[in-house]
């Protein structure tokens, strides 16, 4: 088929979650499927910087497709009304209610979040202008990220000809009711877990029965003991380390978890922290804590496969590539239990352990550290099992074909007016 992949940011030098998802999945459609990659000319999400040229270009073999945008805050700030914050805020209470926690639009674009959409950026009206143009170019289009304004905006010009992966969180944003609308939008949805559907039910009211699970292919492979050696000495590390993997900011945790360590520290001095990924804030320089930054993939692999575990304090995954890459490569997990997503990984893989609050984070690390080699490596080998029961890169490429043949016989593209809310 001729498909469209439409995705927020696009390109080698992006890592790590959606980014790394559409990439990854983009790859592997194209050897069965003509496709082309619609997105911005951001690089980064912080302020969404034109550093791409706009036009068509090439990246690991396919063709992509960058359309021009302002920079962040050009069109005025980005604010979750403060109904849906209260909505957000009171969402425990509203759940022993009937109904959807979201609210309804009611066809006010500061109300609904369409002003949200075009201020949070990237705000590619072009983008949204070529796939009106294009009923004819291409049989189906799959959107990524409902959070963003090319797919929140796109699939609902685009229409029943669309898979939609909606990489829902339960964070402010997604409180907006525009997104009962975009998630009705599409064709077809793919989630990536199944506590994400389970999510998409409860805020939008949606019946997800018919919903797919489709995740991402997992095939990283364990570096052998020379290699893990080798990547320590070189960072300056010694065995019995934790290590983070991501964006070093608060919004994934990284204070919790540092205030968690350095309590961990005080009954367990020789303890270390590596912390992997660029850093978009400066954290108090600390002996035991090593900042590298980012590094190739095979000594990623190799610190992740040398750790004692690999601690994940997010609050919002969708799928958590890191934690399945950490879970194959037979390394135990400490992952933040206030995130379902993680909190089902853990329990359904018994590789680790899921915690809640900071005294439960403390805990966690003191007893993997004391933990006996045997008891890891058995956490590491059920971690391994699971992974490679479920998220298998054919299984995931079948659910996508099979979503993408039902969509491409929807016929045209609808427009907005005639979106199902």
């Amino acid at each position: 088929m001729r498909l469209a992949l439409v995705v927020q940011r696009y390109g080698d030098e992006i890592h790590g979650g959606a980014e790394l998802h559409a990439r990854l999945l983009a790859q592997r459609l194209s050897a069965r499927h003509d496709i082309e990659v619609l997105t911005s000319c951001a690089r980064d999400y912080a302020d969404w910087a034109m550093v791409y040229p706009p036009g068509l270009t090439v990246v690991g073999g396919l063709r992509v497709l960058r359309f021009a945008h302002p920079c962040r805050n050009d069109l005025g700030r980005a604010r979750v009304p403060w109904a849906h914050k209260a909505r957000f805020v009171a969402r425990a209470l509203l759940r022993r209610l009937p109904g959807a926690l979201v609210a309804r639009p009611r066809g006010e674009s500061a109300y609904d979040g369409e002003d949200f959409l075009r201020r949070q950026g990237p705000h590619c009206p072009a983008l949204i202008e070529h796939l009106d143009a294009s009923a004819d170019r291409y049989d189906a289009v799959i959107f990524f990220t409902a959070l963003y304004a090319q797919t929140a905006v796109g699939i609902r010009h685009w229409g029943r000809r669309s898979v939609l992966v909606p990489l829902v969180h339960d964070e402010k944003p997604m409180y907006l009711p525009v997104f009962h609308d975009v998630l009705r939008a599409a064709g077809a949805l793919l989630f990536n877990t199944e506590a994400e559907r389970r999510l998409a039910s409860r805020l939008y009211g949606l019946d997800t029965e018919s919903a797919g699970v489709a995740g991402l292919g997992i095939n990283v492979e364990r570096p052998g003991a020379d290699a893990v050696a080798e990547v320590l000495r070189r960072f300056g590390l010694s065995p019995g380390y934790f290590v983070y993997v991501g964006r070093v900011e608060k919004a994934k945790g990284c204070d919790e978890l540092v205030a968690a360590f350095l309590e961990h520290l005080r009954r367990q001095p020789q303890a270390q922290l590596v912390m992997v990924g660029k850093a978009t804030r400066t954290l108090p320089p600390h002996t035991q804590i090593h900042c590298v930054g980012f590094v190739t993939d095979a000594e990623r692999d190799a610190l992740v496969a040398g750790a004692l575990a690999l601690v994940i304090p997010s609050r919002y995954e969708s799928l958590s590539l890191v934690l399945l890459e950490a879970m194959l490569l037979g390394t135990p997990v400490i992952a933040n239990g206030a995130c379902e997503v993680l909190a089902d990984h853990v329990r359904s893989s018994g590789a680790g352990t899921a915690y809640l609050g900071r005294r439960q984070f403390v805990v966690a690390l003191q007893s993997m550290a004391s933990l006996p080699l045997p008891q890891r490596e058995r956490l590491g080998a059920l971690g391994v099992h699971y992974v490679k029961r479920h998220y298998d890169w054919e299984h995931v490429l079948r659910l996508f074909d099979d979503a993408l043949a039902s969509v491409a016989g929807l016929g045209p593209g609808l427009g907005p007016a005639d979106v199902d809310t």
